[in-house]
């Protein structure tokens, strides 16, 4: 098994507060499971 940084800058990966799926993608406007919110965890949060 590849572990693969999620904080990478250089691919774009969400996760989706409400059910917590994640995927790999350009865009992602909401969560194709449970048509929840989502959030780019690629980016840093402070």
């Amino acid at each position: 098994m590849v572990y693969e940084d999620p904080y990478s800058p250089e691919r774009s990966h969400y996760e989706c507060l409400r059910c917590g799926h994640r995927e790999t993608t350009d865009s992602l406007e909401s969560c194709p499971n449970c048509d929840g919110t989502v959030r780019n965890i690629a980016v840093p949060r402070e």
